[in-house]
């Protein structure tokens, strides 16, 4: 999923529950992608969805985060942190078209090696040559992106209804 689509659900996740942090879960939303720092590196393919995409890196990065939160929002801000991110692992263990280190997520690395991956969204004929290709990895990602879409349709509703964007 693209970051706009995991902004999104965190998003439309963060406005259906009740004594989250709006920021906070939209911001777990996308941290587990700060891999993509390393994107021109030669590597990348090896340890994205491996680094932080598990457990432990969330845990930690919400325990930071709720460390750093002011002192009546330290809950708050850290279970939502966590909850945006477990989103975000969900999401990517579905939804996985470069299987160059194994289909889905790393869920219990380091500690475990294998990829996590309840079901695949994506036939393995859509499995493209990961991202040292990026225009035919981006061409594949348009299924993906159709089923980002009704996302974008609620998180652009939702932000309507509350006036957030196009103020009169």
């Amino acid at each position: 999923m693209t970051p706009i689509g995991h902004l999104s659900v965190s998003y439309i996740s963060g406005r259906s529950i009740r004594g989250i942090s709006l920021p906070a879960i939209m911001i777990g939303g996308i941290v587990p992608d700060f891999d993509f720092l390393f994107f021109f590196f030669e590597w990348f393919n090896q340890v994205h969805r491996v680094i932080s995409h598990n457990i432990f890196f969330i845990i930690l990065v919400s325990f930071a985060a709720s460390f750093v939160a002011k002192a009546g929002a330290k809950k708050a801000v850290g279970f939502s942190l966590f909850l945006g991110a477990s989103l975000h692992l969900f999401i990517d263990s579905c939804m996985d078209i470069n299987p160059t280190n194994g289909t889905g997520i790393a869920l219990l690395w380091p500690l475990v090696d294998t990829s996590f991956s309840p079901f695949n969204l994506f036939h393995d004929s859509m499995n493209g040559p990961g991202w040292t290709e990026p225009l035919k990895m981006l061409r594949l990602m348009i299924p993906g992106l159709l089923y980002e879409l009704p996302f974008y349709v609620l998180a652009f509703i939702l932000l309507w209804k509350e006036k957030i964007i196009f103020q009169d």
